[in-house]
């Protein structure tokens, strides 16, 4: 410098590079966010996968029930699909709904498969109907909250 030319005054040094910095500090917990939200989505996807598929193996059973059903004997029906028994039809429905489940899901408890005769309406004549509950419990893969499906259904002829 000349010592004729005046003296510029000083500037404040490295205050862009300090906005930058808040910039990307501000970018990046957009980007944790959207993270966190597509995990949270890629969880609730599965769990009404597995729901779905719960589902479909209970209404299975309910239906397989109804092919089975024998107004006159409904002592067969809870001998064949009670889980307090625990016939060749509770343990295929337990099999095929591990085999349905993907790995790592657990059922902590065995499904409750409940078949109730109801009353006849007419004494003389024999059961015409059963109240059948099905309830399957599962935990998903690092999960401690328990879900569960509950159905109900009435079989047999009114």
């Amino acid at each position: 410098m000349t010592p004729s030319s005046p003296r510029l005054p000083k500037t404040q040094v490295g205050a862009f590079l300090l906005e930058a910095l808040v910039g990307l500090l501000i970018f990046s917990f957009g980007i944790l966010g959207i993270v966190a939200l597509q995990a949270q989505s890629i969880r609730f996807t599965n769990d009404a996968e597995i729901r779905a598929e719960v589902a479909y193996q209970t209404n299975s059973l309910i239906s397989t029930m109804w092919t089975k059903f024998n107004p006159k004997n409904i002592g067969a029906l809870q001998a064949e699909f009670d889980s307090t028994v625990g016939g060749p039809g509770y343990v295929q429905f337990q099999t095929d709904l591990a085999a349905a489940l993907p790995p790592g899901v657990t059922m902590p408890v065995n499904p409750v498969v409940t078949v109730d005769g109801a009353t006849p309406v007419v004494p003389e004549q024999s059961v015409s109907s059963s109240v059948v509950f099905v309830q399957v419990v599962w935990l998903m893969p690092g999960d401690t909250a328990q879900h569960n499906y509950a159905a109900t259904g009435v079989i047999g002829l009114n």
